[in-house]
């Protein structure tokens, strides 16, 4: 369950800590956490004693059902801005932050215009959505046993012949026949000499013998988002691709070992790091380690070289380390997990031993 009261009282402690007395918030994934309206189209004016939603009457309704415990649901009739001056100014707010990435250039000119006296501040609320209630950890338990279950069904159909864009197209409507809402991001199915792109999105690339293939790819329940990545071989595997996966897989397992409670985000890459330096491959190693996940695929923390700060029990993050030799191939092994007060729980289920798909 939602307890919406605690979400405005801590977004309202925000304030405190920043000397500031009114926030206004447009992002959608922010819109959604503070006030439980989905539409994605309006504005949240919260003071240190009221709280408005603007919207449209498109959404007027909707806002009412999901948020009007909680704020005044109102229609700003195509004057948003003005709307929010007028919440400001009646709200009394001298001092009101906004999110650094999301207030426009113009709207902010409109708005600024508008308000008698205020200073403004840009800030980061990703912070505040980075531990998990307990709702967002079984709604991410939930997307990732879609998609476990979603690949599963897929395996049959990974042979030679068959194309990229045709595998994504099976995983996809799979998850979403399984009940997910839409597909966490652009489905990444990378074969042959593409599995060294990190990010190679599925392409008409026909999959062959021999090919390892990559596939990362989440699905949504309730808003939250699952990834996952998983790299097999169509066929028998080499013994050259076999080593190599190995080590991946290893680098994997010593990233989930060092995820617990009160770890630092930096050691915890630094470790992975360090491991496949050992080996000779960290040239091959291109990307931060991890990432959190909730409303957006990509959130609070970040394991990599330049992060700030330690996990915290009930903050979800990916375990995703990857080589990548350029024209040859690349392998990519990733987890979702919850981080507990002495280790982490494993969210997404399928196996990581190496499959070969004959």
């Amino acid at each position: 369950m939602i307890v919406m009261e605690e979400r405005i009282s801590r977004l309202r402690q925000f304030l405190h800590e920043h000397t500031a007395d009114g926030i206004i918030i447009l992002q959608p994934e922010n819109l959604r956490y503070f006030s439980g309206f989905t539409g994605g189209e309006g504005a949240l004016v919260v003071s240190l004693s009221d709280a408005v939603l603007w919207t449209d009457s498109r959404y007027t309704e909707q806002a009412a059902l999901q948020s009007g415990q909680w704020y005044a649901v109102k229609n700003h009739e195509g004057k948003l801005a003005g709307s929010i001056c007028d919440s400001l100014n009646g709200m009394g707010v001298q001092a009101v932050l906004y999110e650094r990435d999301f207030l426009t250039h113009s709207l902010y000119e409109a708005i600024s215009s508008g308000l008698e006296e205020c200073c403004f501040s840009a800030q980061d609320l990703s912070q505040l959505r980075a531990v998990k209630e307990p709702y967002e950890l079984t709604a991410t338990r939930r997307a990732s046993e879609i998609a476990d279950q979603a690949f599963a069904q897929l395996l049959p159909y990974i042979r030679p012949g068959v194309t990229e864009r045709e595998l994504a197209a099976r995983l996809e409507s799979a998850m979403l026949l399984l009940g997910s809402e839409e597909r966490s991001f652009a489905t990444i199915v990378a074969s042959g000499r593409r599995s060294a792109m990190p990010h190679g999105t599925a392409s008409g690339k026909v999959v062959e013998a021999g090919d390892f293939v990559t596939f990362d790819f989440g699905a949504v329940w309730e808003g939250y988002h699952s990834d996952m990545t998983r790299t097999v071989v169509v066929g028998k595997a080499s013994p050259e691709q076999k080593e190599f996966y190995q080590t991946v897989l290893e680098g994997q397992l010593l990233g989930l070992g060092a995820v617990r409670a009160g770890a630092s985000c930096r050691d915890i890459d630094a470790a992975v790091r360090q491991y496949f330096s050992e080996r000779g491959a960290d040239q091959y190693f291109t990307h931060a380690l991890g990432h959190g996940t909730g409303l957006e695929i990509h959130e609070q923390p970040v394991l990599s070289p330049r992060a700030a700060g330690t996990l915290q029990e009930n903050m979800i993050v990916t375990v995703e380390p990857g080589l990548y030799i350029e024209g040859k191939y690349g392998v990519r092994i990733e987890d979702s997990v919850a981080v507990t007060a002495d280790g982490c729980e494993i969210l997404t289920k399928t196996s990581k031993e190496l499959m070969e798909l004959l």
